[in-house]
């Protein structure tokens, strides 16, 4: 187990590397989420390089879809960065080759034809991604391309038939920026049917996919404030305004910007606020105002002139024919009071033909609202009323007139059956969303537990792999020193067999010599016939060198570990010395010196040294401690 730890500190790093990405990749599958954050980004990039640069990191089956709305959007007004992001989707989608790019390619020239009006195009192009668009991608658009196509030919039951599809696809994909798109059209719907509840509905849906507090855009806040001045909760609109006041104030493109502030007018005006409606309406001349917001100003400006200056209201109301002309439908819904008043006060301000060549340019609006046409017929009995020769037509006018206001009744029962219908359409479609993000929720949690599993196991298999390689490395390693430790034996046994060689012809040279030096000391005996002093001498060296005996053996130092071998005992280390290397030290520790040692042992004094040096690294002592110290150390009995 020593090895295994070695082995995980010196591979530590690597591992926890591991191990930190199983990690991340559980949380990544836990937290995985088919939300299209990007589109956000997207929706909101102006620049076109940007855009491209975004939509270069999407994968083929998400960049489609955004990318040909984006398009959709650059072609009023920005036909360089039309030109240049088309370019680029059209040559990626070519290189791509795939169904739901080309698909969606059509969906995108779609949507550009349906702005320039080319209907026939339009349908073409449904027809064409119809044929290719996979079922399992992402079809808001597609859906979005033929809501439009029949909101534009004035079919409006069946635009919201695919608007509701789309907004299950979009649900469905969790796209956030489509399912906007399409509440917000339902929405603007069931507003112009007066279904003013289900309108209020689904604006307020849209504003709640917003964070609190910030993104939602001035113009839907407008529409949610539209719906409450209309539904008569002004106190509730005024409340909802000062909650997003730092949106509204906010608004940045020209047509949200007059809606917040007609908006604001017609609230205070309804709040009995009129020198704060004052302040507000120089701040909108009629010059500046937008076509499809000048009735609604109108309005305003009219009843705060009745509050103000009643007979300037004809006056005001003369100067906005124009108006009246271009939006007579809207004219008649909300001016019909002051029309009547002014045609009463002035003869000939309003022609029977003009009115009646205005309405039929907006005849399908007339035929959906009988309270429009009951105004049309009223203000024409008004005008008939005017002229002495006109008067059985002024009769057959109102009378007409009252007709269509029978019809409005009986309609407005209808109206708020509609309504009804359509907020119980919306309950049905938030049911739906429910269910699909308690479903979405679910298999969320299953992707969570087959995540973790599979994480778990490959850890497992991971760290399993890392301690059985850990493990036969711990063996080798084993192996390697248990191979070496071998080794080392065997030069050990080498050397002890050398050594004892080596002893053994020394001793015997010791032995020849001892002979020999006899032998010459009987002949030098034989032949000092005249008792030479020298040749005296030279004989008794010889005798001498001859009686050395067991003093000139390694048997005194034998002698020495028998003696003292109790100073061994203190010296474990020096357990795995050969015995010569034993004996060297005893007899240093007696107080031999090198040259004695040699002698005794039968080594030439550089062994001595060596040894000496080895046996002081072995116990860590340097040449500073004498070898008699040892002796001193020995434990007193």
């Amino acid at each position: 187990m020593g090895y295994l730890k070695t082995i995980i500190n010196q591979y530590k790093w690597i591992i926890i590397g591991v191990i930190s990405s199983c990690i991340l990749l559980i949380f990544y599958f836990l937290s995985e989420s088919d939300q299209d954050y990007y589109r956000d980004d997207i929706e909101r990039a102006v620049e076109v390089d940007s855009v491209i640069a975004m939509l270069d990191k999407l994968p083929s089956g998400k960049y489609e879809s955004v990318g040909y709305d984006k398009v959709a959007q650059y072609y009023d007004g920005q036909k360089e960065s039309y030109e240049k992001l088309l370019t680029y989707l059209n040559d990626r989608v070519s290189r791509d080759n795939t169904e739901y790019g080309i698909a969606s390619l059509y969906v995108g020239h779609g949507l550009v034809s349906l702005s320039e009006g080319e209907m026939d195009s339009v349908v073409f192009y449904i027809q064409e991604a119809e044929k290719i668009m996979p079922l399992g991608n992402n079809r808001c658009s597609y859906f979005e391309l033929i809501a439009m196509y029949h909101l534009t030919r004035g079919d409006l039951k069946m635009s919201k038939t695919y608007l509701n599809k789309g907004l299950e696809e979009a649900i469905r994909h969790r796209d956030v920026v489509k399912r906007r798109f399409f509440l917000n059209k339902l929405g603007s719907i069931c507003f112009n049917e007066s279904l003013y509840g289900a309108a209020s509905k689904y604006f307020l849906e849209v504003y709640s996919t917003y964070p609190s507090g910030k993104g939602a855009p001035a113009e839907l806040i407008g529409n949610i404030i539209s719906v409450k001045i209309v539904e008569g909760n002004y106190q509730e609109a005024e409340v909802f305004w000062k909650k997003n006041e730092d949106l509204l104030a906010g608004a940045r493109d020209r047509y949200s910007r007059q809606l917040v502030l007609i908006n604001r007018i017609e609230l205070n005006l309804h709040l009995g606020r009129m020198e704060e409606t004052a302040a507000l309406m120089s701040q909108l001349p009629d010059s500046i105002v937008l076509s499809n917001l000048r009735i609604h100003h109108l309005a305003n400006r009219l009843n705060y002139a009745k509050e103000k200056s009643p007979k300037s209201a004809l006056t005001l109301l003369r100067k906005r024919l124009d108006w009246i002309m271009g939006d007579y439908f809207g004219a008649v819904t909300r001016l019909t009071p002051f029309l009547i008043q002014s045609i009463n006060e002035e003869s000939g301000l309003l022609e029977a033909d003009s009115l009646e060549s205005w309405k039929n340019r907006s005849l399908e609006q007339f035929e959906e609202n009988p309270m429009a046409s009951s105004n049309h017929y009223q203000l024409l009995s008004a005008i008939y009323h005017k002229q002495d020769n006109k008067m059985l037509e002024a009769y057959e006018s109102l009378l007409i007139s009252n007709d269509y206001k029978d019809k409005y009744h009986l309609l407005d029962d209808s109206v708020k059956r509609a309504d009804f219908t359509a907020k119980k359409d919306f309950e049905s479609m938030k049911t739906k969303q429910y269910a699909f993000e308690k479903e979405m929720l679910q298999q969320k949690k299953i992707n969570g537990y087959l995540a973790g599993t599979y994480g778990s196991v490959v850890l497992t298999l991971f760290l399993l792999v890392l301690f059985l390689w850990a493990r036969q490395t711990a063996k080798k390693k084993e192996l390697d020193w248990a191979q070496m430790q071998l080794h080392v034996q065997v030069e050990e046994k080498e050397f002890l067999q050398k050594e004892k060689e080596l002893n053994a012809r020394i001793i015997g040279l010791s032995e020849l010599v001892m002979e020999k030096s006899l032998e010459l000391s009987k002949k030098l005996k034989l032949l000092n016939t005249s008792n030479s002093p020298e040749i005296e001498t030279l004989r008794k060296e010889l005798e001498a060198l001859g009686r050395v005996e067991t003093t000139s053996r390694p048997q005194i130092a034998d002698s020495k570990l028998k003696e003292q071998g109790d100073i061994m005992e203190q010296y474990p280390q020096l357990k795995a010395m050969n015995l010569t290397e034993k004996r060297i030290f005893i007899l240093s520790v007696d107080g031999y010196k090198s040259k004695d040692i040699a002698a005794i042992v039968g080594v030439s004094p550089q062994y001595i040294h060596n040894v000496r040096s080895k046996i002081r690294k072995v116990l860590g002592v340097d040449n500073s401690v004498h070898w008699e110290s040892f002796k001193d150390k020995r434990p007193q009995g």
